[in-house]
């Protein structure tokens, strides 16, 4: 769980970058882009004016335009620099754990029948976690067959993310499969509730 005061940075980070882009920016607007409510926008807004990184010019009563002062654009390049170190650090350690984990996920795979026949699992998860297992899977021999998330959205990596509620069982749409693996590193008690209500036998689940 990322803690609260990098939370904050990171959308201190992210306001900075928009008052620089487009001072005309509203702090509605802005809290829909950062989706965090708009009590808290005012708040770290009211901050980066108080620490004078952004100047406030009141244009009319109910409109306003922030600037970005000469400390604001330091900092705000400060903050890029040390999310991209941690971004980077986050890449490196979640690639090792999750190459470490599919190699004992292979390792480990029971002789069911036929030797030689596919390791196909199916990522429960398709958000950073499974961006960056789909590029480990190259180096296994682990086939992914399908993908599900509670918030399907875009295609991941040619496979379209499927609702949960598609897996019945050891298949996902009718799809057969061997493993479901949750790619995720979330409260794993709600993960595990999750899972309990999708009717995979729970010896058929790996978890990072």
């Amino acid at each position: 769980m990322v803690s609260s005061a990098p939370a904050h940075e990171d959308h201190s980070r992210r306001i900075l970058d928009a008052f620089e882009s487009d001072n005309g920016v509203s702090q509605r607007s802005l809290a829909r882009e950062l989706g965090i409510a708009l009590g808290l926008t005012n708040l770290l807004v009211k901050r980066l004016v108080r620490k004078g990184w952004v100047r406030v010019i009141h244009i009319k009563p109910n409109r306003m335009c922030y600037l970005i002062t000469p400390a604001g654009i330091a900092e705000k390049s400060r903050m890029s620099r040390a999310y991209f170190d941690a971004s980077v650090q986050f890449y490196r350690q979640t690639r090792d754990r999750i190459q470490q984990q599919f190699s004992a996920l292979s390792s480990g795979w029971p002789n069911e029948g036929t030797p030689g026949l596919p390791k196909r699992i199916v990522f429960y998860g398709a958000g950073e976690v499974a961006e960056i297992g789909y590029i480990c899977l190259a180096e296994t021999d682990l086939q992914l067959v399908g993908v599900a998330d509670v918030a399907p959205t875009k295609p991941f990596f040619g496979f379209s993310v499927c609702s949960p509620e598609h897996l019945s069982g050891l298949a996902l749409k009718g799809q057969p499969f061997d493993r479901l693996v949750v790619m995720s590193f979330g409260n794993p008690d709600a993960l595990r509730a999750e899972i309990l209500a999708l009717r995979v036998p729970l010896d058929r689940v790996f978890w990072l």
